[in-house]
């Protein structure tokens, strides 16, 4: 699969949950159902074909997807909690699941978060996981400021970048 679709295919969730927020808004108790549930059926269905194609998902990017995707389905079976803790914690909710996802990725295939070939991970893939864990306590201190945690996302796909050049130059 061409590397330009597959990322257009793993951010499109994300496109359309802000999309629907956007049209929606947030207002009534109910105005988050619709961005919800439109954004978690694109995260399921773009993770599907991905998973179908036996492509290896961005990490960063399935965190976001798996938040918008349990949010919507808290939402469709009626039990608010996920969602209403995601909408307390604001944009450290993302940030959660995006540490989650390393954690898990690191503990089962560590090579895995910075797609390195194996053998050069070593301890380049533990400093991503330091750096997911440092963007997701700077989001929590300032959950309140939606920029900032824009920022903190842009700033974890830079701190990836770096990590795999500076691992590929070792």
């Amino acid at each position: 699969m061409d590397k330009w679709l597959r990322i257009l295919l793993e951010l499109l969730p994300v496109q359309v949950f802000a999309l629907a927020w956007r049209w929606e808004g947030s207002s009534g108790p109910d105005g988050w159902m619709i961005p919800y549930a439109a954004g978690a059926v694109a995260a399921l269905l773009c993770t599907g074909v991905l998973l179908w194609r036996r492509v290896l998902l961005d990490r960063i990017l399935l965190g976001v997807n798996l938040a918008i995707a349990l949010a919507g389905l808290g939402l469709y079976c009626g039990t608010p909690g996920l969602p209403g803790l995601l909408g307390d914690l604001r944009g450290a909710g993302f940030f959660i699941m995006i540490l989650l996802t390393a954690g898990v990725t690191y503990l089962t295939r560590p090579a895995a978060l910075l797609h390195l070939e194996r053998g050069t991970w070593e301890p380049w893939d533990r400093y991503m996981l330091l750096c997911s864990l440092g963007a997701f306590a700077l989001a929590f201190i300032t959950r309140s400021a939606p920029l900032v945690n824009a920022f903190l996302l842009a700033l974890l796909f830079v701190a990836r970048g770096s990590l795999q050049s500076a691992a590929r130059r070792v």
